[in-house]
């Protein structure tokens, strides 16, 4: 899983840990612990090219991880990006080929519009590994994962704030098989009986919801005394 995240997302050469490092493809322990030692030694890496200087990071190892490594504000403006230095020089004729610098086609939309990808489809490079350096050269080393969403509860704080038929937002706590408990922000769990999770049959709770999902509930019934809120997740 981290592995995978890792070489999703990228990873900062200069300010990554040694234990993030190790995660990168090609690299490990001892890879990982001799790029930190270096950059301590040496000072930051100002382009991927440097990475070759560390003790025991030979080309093969090179290969494997410098497209997962990112280098911010580098002398070339594709040390941040996921493209692999392998393809540094097939951008290079993109951008000469639109009249343009690499920096002002990563900067200008209405240049990497101007692309034609057909032209440089060959042996080595298909459409689809095109495809995927324009969508990088559109986003130069931003994060791939969805933005994340800050959850806010309704302005309720008791149990008494609530009465029926407000809509309120909540998070799963507890799925359990005779329907799921949500958090709607008053101290109290609610809960949603499984012939209030959705607007047809439903056989098993966890084929609807999961715990920590973000949901919209429908307040059926207060029962302050009792500590007992009802709520629906139906539409209808």
């Amino acid at each position: 899983m981290v592995v995978s995240c890792v070489n999703q997302v990228g990873v900062d050469v200069n300010t990554a840990s040694p234990e993030l490092l190790a995660h990168v493809s090609g690299l490990g322990p001892v890879l990982a612990a001799n790029i930190v030692e270096h950059r301590r030694e040496n000072g930051p890496f100002t382009d991927r090219k440097g990475l070759l200087k560390v003790k025991r990071l030979g080309p093969k190892a090179f290969e494997q991880c410098a497209g997962f490594l990112r280098i911010r504000n580098g002398k070339n403006p594709l040390d941040g990006s996921a493209i692999h230095p392998e393809r540094y020089e097939l951008v290079g004729r993109m951008a000469k080929d639109v009249g343009c610098g690499v920096a002002e086609l990563l900067r200008d939309e209405s240049l990497r519009r101007r692309i034609d990808l057909s032209r440089y489809v060959g042996d080595e490079v298909g459409l689809p590994t095109l495809k995927d350096i324009l969508a990088e050269l559109e986003k130069p080393g931003r994060d791939p994962r969805q933005a994340f969403q800050v959850f806010r509860f309704a302005d309720v704080h008791d149990i008494a704030d609530l009465h029926p038929g407000m809509s309120v937002p909540g998070i799963v706590t507890n799925v359990t098989r005779f329907g799921a408990f949500v958090d709607v922000g008053v101290h109290q769990d609610g809960l949603v009986h499984i012939s209030n999770l959705a607007d047809r049959y439903v056989r098993d709770p966890s084929e609807v919801v999961r715990t920590g999902q973000q949901v919209q509930v429908t307040v059926l019934e207060v029962d302050v005394k009792r500590r007992r809120i009802g709520l629906s997740m139906r539409t209808i």
